[in-house]
């Protein structure tokens, strides 16, 4: 019985809302919608590519987020093998000779303030995932998509008018 009550709770943990980490304290965490996947709700946009990249600097951060796709999560990671959400955009920024801070509040606080409406290709997106201030961020991609470093799936491409997303954002930020 002790047996499958094990095997029960494993299979359960393959998709749940705990964050995937290897450390002490996530700064990028909160519950995933239940389905693990982020789709369009219903009645909202559908799925397009975002526009193409229109300046030098733009196609640059492109590449550079086209080779983080799929990196796992790591707390306190800042590499390929592990990044959390504001490594990740450290390091698209710094590809294009941008510094910025390392913590996704730190980053909000150093970035121009841009509206949700005012949203451009690059922009920095910042969440409220802990319930106590400013504790994710991602890179905004046009069409309402955005990249970032998931607590639960790595880096990824989603959609900001989730449920999930659309409920925690809090600002944009501008650092082109």
């Amino acid at each position: 019985m002790k047996k499958i009550f094990v095997l029960v709770i494993l299979i359960m943990a393959g998709c749940t809302s705990a964050p995937v980490y290897r450390g002490t304290g996530v700064n990028c965490r909160g519950p995933m919608p239940s389905s693990c996947a982020v789709t369009p709700a219903s009645g909202s946009e559908e799925i397009t590519a975002p526009p193409n990249p229109s300046s030098s600097i733009e196609h640059r951060m492109q590449g550079e987020i086209e080779s983080w796709m799929g990196t796992p999560y790591l707390y306190g990671g800042v590499s390929k093998s592990g990044v959390d959400c504001s490594a990740f955009t450290q390091a698209v920024f710094r590809s294009v000779g941008i510094e910025i801070p390392r913590r996704a509040s730190r980053q909000s606080a150093a970035a121009e303030t841009v509206s949700r409406s005012d949203l451009r290709y690059g922009d920095l997106i910042f969440f409220n995932t802990s319930g106590s201030g400013i504790s994710h961020c991602g890179i905004y991609l046009g069409n309402g998509e955005f990249v970032h470093a998931s607590s639960s799936r790595g880096v990824v491409r989603d959609i900001l008018s989730h449920p999930y997303y659309s409920a925690r954002y809090v600002t944009g930020g501008r650092f082109l």
